[in-house]
């Protein structure tokens, strides 16, 4: 059975601190597995420190939409083995970050998506090892889990290495002319007098 949290218009008050993320920082992410529970929320993206220091305009009340959905999955085992059950995390994340644009130098809105799973294992030379083929994310099973860190690592790595506009013209830019240009084929007029002869 799932267990959705999530907030409804009546429990959104105005102020940001109604939309605290802090209940994210300390997460006993195996119970929440356990519950199947789905905590779908908008968070202020002031909330995400290493997220604004990327930022290079004021993010003034800009929000950061989330959904994490925990679960447990039964994991493969030979047979005769009791199944095993295991702890998976989806984070998908969705807000826009003012980064400076590489071709005007001027702020761009830029998007940042995530859509991510975690799968948690007992000790981290497990993860260690099984991350290196895993599509998904392997981490080491805590009892207490920052859940609000995972979310802003997965943020910080969807940005962008070369931010810009879709089209932008900084001053002073110019079409670049054509290096090459086209000339006539020295040998079109041969392929026509043989066709003549």
């Amino acid at each position: 059975m799932q267990s959705t949290v999530s907030m409804s218009s009546s429990d959104k008050p105005s102020s940001a601190t109604s939309a605290s993320i802090a209940d994210w920082a300390q997460v006993n992410i195996a119970v929440w597995a356990a519950q199947g529970r789905i905590d779908e929320r908008a968070v202020p993206l002031a909330g995400f420190a290493r997220l604004v220091e990327e930022a290079v305009t004021d993010v003034g009340d800009a929000q950061v939409h989330v959904v994490l959905s925990a679960q447990e999955r039964d994991a493969s085992k030979g047979a005769g083995e009791p199944i095993a059950k295991q702890v998976w995390l989806r984070i998908e994340a969705q807000t826009y970050v003012p980064l400076t644009c590489q071709r005007c130098l001027s702020p761009v809105a830029t998007e940042l998506v995530v859509s991510q799973d975690l799968r948690f294992v007992s000790s981290e030379d497990q993860a260690a090892f099984e991350d290196e083929e895993a599509e998904e994310d392997v981490l080491a099973l805590e009892l207490v889990l920052d859940v609000q860190a995972l979310i802003e690592d997965e943020l910080i790595m969807a940005m962008p290495v070369v931010p810009m506009h879709s089209d932008c013209q900084p001053e002073g830019w110019q079409a670049s002319e054509p290096l090459i240009e086209d000339k006539p084929n020295p040998f079109a007029g041969l392929a026509t007098l043989k066709k003549v002869q």
